[in-house]
């Protein structure tokens, strides 16, 4: 059987795909799987900030409509950047491992977010970051920084910032995790964005056959903690311009949820969590959405 899969052209993108199809030719050696490059809006615009060309979707639009159209077969999307209503026709099939969720900070002489030099200038296109670095270091300066992976980390070793804040997940994905200056920042001080550090696979529902070849891809605890994340934000009403942040924990058994959300405009924050069974990912995230949005309007 031939499988399309489309994914957008960046090394990060590619790299993730290519780890998809791996797995796929171990369960099904018979397997024979093209990678399809889909140009997306986040790509042919990739120096206007996200909240300028559609926030979420901007990096998963086009490839949805070549997977309607069927032109491809599977879409593989970093599950922060896919909105949480779906095109009609499509869901997604499987939620692959996680890697970590967490977010690192980059910089020459590996800072923490405590150690930086007061008014130290620091990249990210994320409100979500923005708004929690400025919690913790209100002096920090920050400046719109777009671009792959290998851009950002030139950014800081060229002197243009002096650190900038990139996902863990993706430096892992490209085996650029030993760079030097790396800090990983602690959850207390940054929560991720719903569903950071997993990777989902989208298929059409009349694809029966196709979703029994990516099923031993599918991940439950994964699953469970990024469906959960992905209820606190459909709950609390936000998309890429909602300054939300959220990590769900499987232990034991258990889900243990958190959420931060702050009001750009008057700089109140809202940090709430919640536990319960895993079965329950769904109802937990949503009522956690539900109360972010509460407290911050109290």
């Amino acid at each position: 059987m031939k499988i399309v899969f489309g994914t957008r052209g960046s090394a990060l993108a590619l790299a993730q795909t290519q780890h998809i199809i791996n797995k796929c030719v171990a369960c099904v050696p018979e397997l024979e799987a093209e990678i399809k490059i889909v140009i997306t809006t986040g790509d042919h615009l990739s120096q206007s900030p996200l909240s300028e060309i559609g926030g979420l979707g901007a990096f998963t639009r086009e490839i949805e409509q070549a997977l309607q159209s069927g032109r491809v077969d599977v879409a593989v999307h970093s599950l922060k950047d896919l909105p949480i209503e779906q095109p009609d026709g499509l869901y997604i099939a499987a939620i692959a491992e996680r890697q970590s969720p967490a977010d690192v900070l980059i910089s020459r002489s590996g800072y923490s977010l405590e150690s930086l030099k007061r008014g130290a200038l620091v990249g990210t296109s994320s409100l979500r970051r923005q708004t929690q670095l400025l919690l913790v270091r209100p002096d920090l300066r920050i400046g719109e920084l777009r671009g792959n992976v290998p851009t950002r980390i030139a950014a800081v070793r060229e002197g243009r910032f002096d650190a900038v804040v990139i996902a863990l997940a993706g430096l892992v994905r490209l085996g650029l995790d030993r760079e030097p200056g790396l800090y990983e920042i602690p959850s207390a001080q940054m929560l991720p964005a719903p569903g950071q550090g997993a990777l989902a696979l989208e298929i059409r529902k009349d694809a029966c056959d196709l979703a029994q070849y990516l099923k031993p891809l599918h991940d439950h605890t994964a699953a469970a903690e990024t469906f959960c994340e992905r209820a606190v934000l459909e709950a609390f009403g936000g998309g890429c311009r909602s300054p939300l942040g959220t990590r769900a924990r499987c232990v034991e058994g258990h889900l243990h949820v958190e959420a931060l959300a702050v009001d750009p405009e008057t700089g109140r924050s809202v940090r709430l969590h919640n536990n319960g069974c895993i079965k329950d990912a769904l109802t937990l995230g949503r009522k956690l959405g539900a109360a972010l949005q509460a407290g911050l309007k109290a």
